[in-house]
């Protein structure tokens, strides 16, 4: 559906976000919360602060999306169903 133009790591310490990265290929098949893996970092790695070897953090994968691939019908039809999924949920929103 979207041309993929990489992915974002994030880290997470005592569920607050530390830092993330870019990555060119995923390591894993399942993004966002759903894929999130406890880590032991391997090397010392610096955001704001250094993070010694041997932490133990949470790491989340998100796919950095572009454009919408396919042709004006497809695109407009992605849109459509996308715009149908949230007017359906704001009929639900008083109940969430």
């Amino acid at each position: 559906m979207f041309k993929i133009h990489g992915y974002t790591k994030e880290y997470y310490l005592n569920k607050k976000l530390i830092g993330k990265v870019i990555l060119e290929k995923t390591d894993r098949k399942v993004y966002g919360y759903s894929g999130r893996q406890l880590e032991v970092l391997q090397k010392d790695i610096k955001f704001k602060k250094l993070y010694k070897k041997g932490t133990e953090v949470y790491t989340e994968v998100s796919p950095i999306c572009g454009k919408i691939k396919g042709s004006l019908k497809e695109r407009i039809q992605v849109l459509k169903r996308s715009r149908n999924f949230y007017d359906k949920l704001e009929l639900y929103k008083e109940f969430i």
